[in-house]
């Protein structure tokens, strides 16, 4: 795979009430949708190979998102739950309070915690996501895959890409805004490179 384009799906009504994240299933505001236009726009005037695949987490705003970006590159969407957001278990669908009256006791090591009954730790999380991106290659290994997900999972696909040992996954981390664009690509000399991160030049005046 020469170029990967990570897209985090726009403005959810979990932003914006005060419900958690994670696998909460929350659909995308009007603002959001509104974004996840300007994406299908600005992801529309990028030249793609014949072969191009559009990859999305199952969750609402995610699907919200990819479809909408469908509309305008005309790449179908194949949905799937392994590029969903950390499960966060007994927490989803809970308000933020709610949601810390369950938090765990932090273990050791941290990349082993379970933060909720039923949730799953970071390392679970990355490990899932990471088995995706290992079955994409073999399913795109030249083509451009654009994959539309969330902050922690798009964490843990730039690790994979950078090719980061678990060493390092919780002292490296990287910020993706709702909607934001961010391209990894191989340059010339076969190496492999974030060309852009958490662009969001394409949501000025939104």
């Amino acid at each position: 795979m020469h170029e990967l384009i990570l897209v985090r799906h726009g403005e959810s009504e979990h932003h914006v009430g005060d419900l958690t994240g994670g696998w909460t299933d929350s659909s995308l505001t009007d603002r959001g949708r509104r974004q996840a236009a300007r994406l299908g726009r600005a992801l529309a005037s990028i030249e793609y190979d014949r072969g191009s695949l559009l990859f999305s987490s199952d969750l609402l705003r995610a699907r919200g998102t990819a479809d909408t970006i469908s509309e305008f590159t005309g790449i179908r969407p194949e949905f799937r739950a392994e590029l969903r957001e950390s499960n966060n278990g007994a927490a989803r669908n809970k308000t933020i309070a709610q949601a810390e009256s369950l938090e765990l006791p932090m273990t050791e090591p941290a990349l082993e915690w379970v933060p909720y009954p039923d949730a799953e730790s970071w390392k679970q999380m990355s490990l899932r996501v990471m088995g995706f991106m290992d079955e994409l290659v073999t399913r795109a290994p030249e083509e451009t895959a654009i994959a539309v997900s969330h902050g922690n999972a798009m964490v843990a696909i730039v690790h994979w890409w950078l090719n980061l040992g678990e060493e390092h996954w919780s002292r490296i981390s990287f910020d993706f805004d709702p909607a934001s664009i961010t391209k990894l690509t191989v340059n010339r000399w076969g190496e492999k490179v974030i060309s852009s991160l958490n662009d969001t030049s394409h949501l000025r005046g939104l």
